[in-house]
């Protein structure tokens, strides 16, 4: 035999469980958007990458120019104390070739000054694009985390409903229920009401039912098939 407060102890749990698998199922759902805010964040980043690529090279250019422009006028300064005519030639030359390096290093800018200002409307473009999904995403994710809370509170409530179910129960009928409810995973306790085992599925015939329901006793009538305890839910 066991005591009904066992029953309300199943019931207390069952729902515990149900509460805490719509708990993950949310958890879940929030961080498959958090997922979707990471990919569209990637795409964003990409275009900001890519500007900042194209930036770097421009200014790695400009400092190329500076240097090249410095190298001249330290060219032009050896060039009046130049020993021989061999010596002054040699500098010609280099100040000539650094001269045409600066001029094929601004044709180059000017191309790369294009580039820049097309990646810096994409940049600005993907943001706008995507300011509205993140905005949308950002909302269920906030509403979802309040639904978590909310859940968080009635699982502690039936935490402790389930412990002050327990503190009523001899530990040794405890025990015997919690052997009980590895053999029937879970179910102990079975509802008949609709004519069949809540716990193994099988369908009573109108006399079986019957009988049962004439000689049914909280923590005593069995499923004749599964084993379990029945009962009819009011």
């Amino acid at each position: 035999m066991l005591r009904e407060g066992l029953l309300e102890l199943q019931k207390k749990e069952i729902e515990l469980l149900r509460l805490e698998t719509r708990k993950k199922e949310l958890q879940e759902e929030k961080k498959e958007l958090e997922d979707e805010i990471k990919d569209i964040e990637k795409k964003i980043e990409s275009a900001k990458l890519k500007l900042e690529e194209k930036k770097r090279e421009l200014k790695e250019l400009k400092e190329f120019i500076r240097y090249k422009e410095e190298r001249i006028e330290e060219l032009k300064k050896q060039k009046d104390g130049a020993r021989n005519r061999e010596e002054y030639k040699k500098i010609l030359r280099a100040i000539a070739k650094s001269e045409d390096e600066i001029i094929k290093t601004k044709q180059k800018i000017t191309g790369i000054e294009t580039e820049v200002e097309a990646l810096k409307e994409a940049y600005a473009k993907v943001k706008e694009q995507f300011k509205p999904e993140i905005t949308e995403i950002s909302e269920k994710i906030s509403e979802i985390e309040d639904e978590i809370a909310t859940y968080d509170v009635k699982i502690e409530d039936i935490k402790n409903e389930i412990e002050s179910i327990k503190s009523a129960i001899p530990p040794s009928e405890l025990s015997k229920f919690e052997k009980l409810k590895e053999k029937f995973h879970g179910l102990v306790f079975a509802d008949i009401s609709t004519g069949a085992c809540e716990g193994c599925g099988m369908a009573y015939s109108s006399a079986e039912f019957k009988e049962l329901l004439a000689n049914l006793k909280a923590g005593i009538s069995k499923c004749p098939y599964c084993g379990r305890f029945i009962y009819r839910r009011k």
